[in-house]
């Protein structure tokens, strides 16, 4: 949402249908949010931004029309921007700045991100599109972890389905602790992961266990992701 309404007034649009039609995507980004998919209305959009009815109508069929315009572009922005293998910085630091970034942006479009859950049942083109958003990413992830490797020792279809396991487990924590809370675990977070960025730091330990398992974890963490580092080094079981 903020990304709308940052994009419009910094490059806003030469043409002012297109300036329009902006306002009326950040409206039903705002609507979105605050209402939900099922319990917005045109009316909620209109009265929004400032328009009457029939212009929303010229840009847009209906509010599912309006929706999935605003929906398929924070699908394709949520995708953390810049490379995944920076040479600026560590493995680890590149997947926890990731994990942060997202974990941030879930709590900020919230509502943005049960709508797209609400959507993604109604609408098989929508849930493509999400579904290839998703796959392009993990194959960008894997492949920057693969180099990482000497040549021909990973397996790249594991390594995909290896990042498919932890982005789904990222998607499933952020549903559970922002969009639908599941109050056991925000206790349990509340707990001992108090802050987004223990919970990032705690999150990368389980990714870079994963996905590098014989190298060291960076000194340092806070204090749960600490606890996960140790719990690694422990001996094994009978």
């Amino acid at each position: 949402m903020d990304t709308l309404n940052l994009r419009l007034q910094e490059d806003p649009p030469s043409r002012k249908g297109e300036r329009t039609r902006g306002r009326i995507k950040v409206a039903t980004a705002r609507m979105l949010e605050r209402l939900g998919y099922h319990s917005m209305r045109v009316l909620d959009i209109t009265q929004e931004a400032g328009i009457a009815d029939g212009l929303f109508y010229f840009y847009f069929k209906d509010k599912s029309d309006a929706a999935l315009a605003v929906l398929s572009e924070f699908v394709e922005f949520m995708p953390p921007g810049g490379s995944v293998d920076s040479a600026s910085r560590t493995a680890f630091e590149t997947i926890r700045e990731t994990n942060y970034r997202f974990i941030r942006l879930a709590r900020a479009n919230a509502g943005l991100m049960r709508c797209m859950l609400q959507v993604v049942d109604e609408h098989p083109d929508f849930s493509a599109l999400v579904q290839k958003v998703n796959r392009d990413w993990y194959v960008r992830v894997s492949r920057s972890v693969i180099r990482h490797y000497p040549g021909g020792a990973v397996d790249e279809d594991a390594m995909l389905l290896m990042t498919y396991a932890l982005g789904s487990m990222m998607d499933e924590l952020v549903r559970r602790l922002v969009i639908n809370p599941d109050q056991n675990l925000l206790k349990l977070t509340d707990k001992i992961v108090p802050t987004d960025n223990a919970l990032a730091d705690a999150l990368s330990v389980i990714w870079y266990r994963a996905l590098y398992p014989a190298a060291e974890i960076p000194k340092g963490l806070r204090g749960t992701a600490a606890k996960l580092d140790a719990l690694s080094k422990e001996q094994p079981l009978d």
